[in-house]
């Protein structure tokens, strides 16, 4: 009887597999899907958070009004008075009880979205009130009181015997009116103009304005200045080019609370200015940080002062330049 024979199957039979190119698809797909899940999954977050900001604003004002009506058509001092307390979102409040008509804005902010409700605007509105920062960005303020002369010269004063500063309405960089700096004598050196602002210990300040050669200051121009409060004289960019606006800025770390002197001036070791010698200077911003904005004070769009118009400080969202 003959034996049945059987196949013996090599040992060294390839498997079926996948090549690289299909794991590259495969790898490709999965990447595909992954970012259309993570654009949806930020969709719906962005929507929730603005959503949310939506309905805080929503229940703040009703909660202002209802304190409005029970104190007399009296708006409450701050939020906190009239029961708004929200974890998840950061609110703004403006509120002015002695004008007529009374007057509030409200900004209600999560993450990047932010919403609006006041006197005035009835429903939630994109954006932030007047000097409420929005978007997630914090407000600023610009420390100068009377930043562009609009109505008054307070606030500056002449260098020296040698200078004579004068409002102007002759040349401006904004608004209507301008600093006009004379050198008057060539007795005591430098000419400019200064201003005194109180400053922290510890704290980074920023000033800058702009300045409008009418005559040359020699090879240093005009620049921006300070005593620094406790520190040594610290000197900006110098402007040199004569007949067109530029801006000067200086950034310094004072070591004192107290008053530190912020000059727009002939730098020290220049030389003399000649009698008759000029310059304008306008629009000055003194904030903190290191930041040199763009200059922005009470009457910029979404500013607001904080006191009375072109005698306080004021408040807005930043740009930088």
């Amino acid at each position: 009887m003959w034996a049945t024979s059987r196949k013996i199957q090599p040992l060294n039979k390839p498997h079926p597999g996948f090549t690289i190119v299909e794991l590259l698809i495969v790898i490709v797909v999965i990447g595909i899907l992954a970012a259309i899940t993570i654009v949806s999954f930020n969709g719906v977050q962005n929507r929730a958070k603005a959503s949310a900001a939506q309905q805080s604003v929503t229940q703040a004002n009703r909660k202002v009004l209802a304190y409005s009506v029970q104190n007399a058509d009296q708006y409450p001092a701050d939020l906190a008075t009239a029961g708004v307390t929200d974890a998840d979102t950061t609110y703004q409040y403006s509120v002015n009880n002695a004008s007529s008509p009374r007057t509030y804005c409200i900004t209600a902010t999560n993450g990047v979205f932010s919403y609006y409700q006041s006197n005035t605007v009835t429903s939630p509105t994109t954006g932030g009130c007047a000097g409420h920062g929005q978007g997630g960005v914090a407000a600023i303020t610009n420390y100068v009181t009377n930043p562009g002369v609009e109505i008054v010269q307070s606030g500056y004063n002449p260098n020296n015997t040698s200078s004579s500063v004068s409002r102007s309405t002759a040349l401006f960089y904004t608004g209507s009116a301008s600093l006009l700096v004379q050198s008057v004598n060539a007795t005591n050196g430098y000419n400019g103009a200064n201003m005194s602002m109180p400053v922290t210990a510890g704290k980074t300040y920023t000033f800058s304005a702009w300045v409008y050669l009418n005559s040359a200051y020699g090879a240093s121009g005009v620049g921006a200045t300070t005593n620094g409060a406790g520190t040594s004289v610290k000197q900006g960019n110098l402007i040199t080019t004569i007949g067109t606006w530029q801006r000067t800025s200086v950034t310094f770390t004072p070591t004192l609370t107290s008053n530190a002197s912020l000059y727009v001036i002939t730098p020290s070791g220049s030389t003399v200015a000649t009698v008759g010698a000029s310059f304008y200077t306008d629009s000055w911003m003194f904030t903190e940080g290191t930041t040199l904005y763009d200059f922005a004070d009470g009457g910029s769009t979404n500013w607001a002062w904080t006191g009375t118009a072109q005698a306080s400080t004021s408040t807005g969202p930043p740009s930088g330049n």
